[in-house]
């Protein structure tokens, strides 16, 4: 969309709560911002249909009538020690390209905070960009702590070409075709497949691969072993909304013992890679070998990806598997770490958030705003 040019001041600028007309304004903005379109069934699900907020919780900058950034949050609901409060996770923060270094963050901050000081949420958290990150520390965020994603790297020809071209997937394939890279893709594909099969634990479990969530089956397993660091509340309702992101397809794979679920793991493939977003229980070691043996028939499945990555704590003894975080050697030689810094703000006198450590958080991917 073409921004009016209003010079270098904001008084024109308007900050105010989203209305239901602004919709479209939004996605618009989102894919000249991100440049990647998003429809209005996934804004529904994200915003409207969220089961944590009775509003959409996103304040706009508008300038005569255009939408020129949007500070929105997601809400949830996250437990710790025993107690469940409402929190917000902002997200999606967006600032025309013409509109920036114009103090319109810090001014959709400031109505934010203002709007939810008294009453829910308890607290906001959030993983915010190197863009953004600055502003939320100004505006009251703490660092919490660094909470990294592992990788496990499929194609190793070809991934590390990607990562040293610093392109995207498509662009490597011209290492493709050739007689060594078909070879070298062949015996790490061999490798990675023998050494699962060792590493598979043989134990009496019957695994199922489901391709729409169970939500009951989900939230009974989470209700095994609950820890008590923070994190969202799972429960069938919030598996029936979360995993009905229509950006992504999960597929579940079920792990029961004398027919009942002891442990659960969900995917979602992006791409060239795929994406472990959530296992369960919670407390990974109170079920690790039933973990273990759902991630190796996972892994059988992922033979056609690149990548398989897992965000936080989601994989008992990850480098066993072959995952490496990107926070150290040797992926961190190879790439931009992708790891994020959790900060928080406490709203709430009582919620005492923001002087927690990250050891008092866990995290899957499905913690985060997307999956």
């Amino acid at each position: 969309m073409t921004m009016k040019t209003t010079g270098r001041g904001t008084s024109r600028v308007t900050i105010r709560r989203f209305e239901r007309g602004d919709r479209d304004a939004f996605l618009s903005l989102y894919e000249t911002v991100f440049d990647r379109d998003r429809s209005t069934d996934w804004f529904r699900w994200k915003y409207r249909d969220n089961p944590y907020a009775d509003h959409v919780p996103i304040v706009v900058a508008e300038d005569d009538g255009d939408l020129v950034g949007c500070r929105s949050l997601f809400a949830q609901e996250l437990r710790g020690d025993g107690a469940v409060r409402t929190a917000f996770q902002p997200c999606d923060t967006m600032v025309h390209p013409d509109y920036r270094r114009r103090g319109l963050f810090d001014r959709m901050n400031e109505r934010t905070v203002e709007r939810y000081t008294d009453g829910d949420p308890a607290f906001f958290f959030n993983f915010p960009n190197e863009a953004s990150i600055r502003g939320n520390r100004n505006h009251g965020w703490r660092e919490i702590g660094t909470v990294p994603l592992y990788y496990r790297i499929q194609d190793p020809v070809g991934v590390l070409g990607q990562w040293l071209d610093g392109t995207d997937g498509n662009a490597t394939e011209r290492h493709d075709g050739t007689g060594a890279t078909s070879l070298a893709r062949a015996v790490a594909d061999g490798v990675h497949r023998s050494g699962d099969r060792l590493l598979a634990p043989d134990v009496d479990l019957e695994i199922g691969r489901y391709e729409s969530p169970p939500a009951d089956v989900l939230e009974t397993v989470y209700r095994r072993s609950i820890p008590e660091a923070l994190h969202t509340n799972r429960t069938a309702s919030f598996y029936r909304w979360r995993l009905a992101n229509p950006d992504h397809e999960y597929v579940t794979y079920v792990a029961k013992r004398a027919g009942e679920p002891v442990a659960a793991l969900v995917t979602a493939a992006v791409e060239d890679r795929l994406r472990i977003v959530e296992t369960l229980p919670r407390a990974i070691d109170s079920e690790r070998t039933a973990l273990e043996r759902l991630l190796a028939a996972v892994l059988v499945d992922a033979g056609d990806h690149r990548l398989v990555t897992a965000f936080g704590e989601t994989l008992p003894r990850p480098a066993r598997y072959r995952f490496y975080p990107d926070t150290r050697p040797p992926l961190s030689t190879a790439l931009q770490p992708s790891s994020r810094t959790l900060l928080a703000r406490d709203l709430d006198a009582g919620a005492a958030v923001e002087h927690s450590s990250i050891a008092d958080w866990t995290f899957s991917r499905l913690d985060l705003d997307t999956t």
